[in-house]
């Protein structure tokens, strides 16, 4: 099993100002990822980073195999620059 983390303090304040609805939902698929880190859904960007689609929104994260670790790098809703930088948010 996977912990979750985030990279950042802006992931949990993006996070608790999304509406309810939204922020239920990924919050459940972000927890999933602690059993399956790279679902069936899941785009590959970089080697070992990658993203999930929950409705609009996009949840870019890293998986650190060899510490069974999930880093959530950025959740934000899809646009186009959703995904510019996303090998340095986990730096």
């Amino acid at each position: 099993m996977y912990r979750i983390e985030a990279a950042r303090s802006r992931v949990k304040r993006d996070l608790e100002r999304m509406p309810a609805a939204d922020r239920a939902r990924i919050a459940t698929a972000i927890a999933l990822l602690s059993n399956t880190p790279r679902p069936a859904q899941a785009i590959q960007l970089e080697p070992a980073v990658y993203r999930i689609r929950i409705g609009e929104y996009r949840v870019i994260y890293k998986v650190y195999d060899d510490k069974e670790l999930v880093l959530i790098g950025r959740i934000a809703r899809r646009s186009e620059s959703t995904y510019k930088g996303s090998g340095s948010l986990f730096e």
